[in-house]
């Protein structure tokens, strides 16, 4: 994952080196979903990515979550749109009935990125592999 060393505060550098020396895998699960919600750095698209790849379903609360947080660093780089898209996608790979739900939900929203991504997610659940 890219670092932004001079943009972390010291408590999100140590998630960050504790991430570092993880294998790929399951393993990373716990301290990307606490990555993913956290506003203070600016890797959320990443998390979110290799959340979708691990395809766990443990991660469906914080996608959730998360795609309804217009967080700083994505509004600042314009990147909020692509966010939601690949937490779309992530649930879509996640499969289960509560990532659909979540896609339907974001189906429904009055917001149109956010409603468009849940739909484009819906047309793509479940994502194979």
């Amino acid at each position: 994952m890219t670092r932004h060393k001079d943009t972390e505060q010291p408590e999100i550098e140590a998630i960050l080196e504790g991430l570092d020396k993880l294998p790929e895998g399951v393993g990373r699960l716990s301290l990307l979903t606490k990555l993913l919600l956290d506003d203070r750095h600016d890797r959320h698209e990443d998390v979110v990515f290799e959340l979708g790849l691990l395809g766990d379903a443990s991660a469906v609360p914080a996608i959730a979550k998360a795609v309804t947080i217009p967080f700083p660093s994505l509004l600042q780089w314009g990147n909020l749109t692509e966010f939601r898209r690949k937490c779309a996608y992530a649930l879509a790979r996640i499969g289960t009935a509560e990532a659909r739900s979540v896609l339907e939900k974001m189906s429904r929203s009055l917001e149109p990125d956010l409603k468009e991504s849940g739909e484009e997610g819906m047309k793509k659940w479940p994502l194979k592999y």
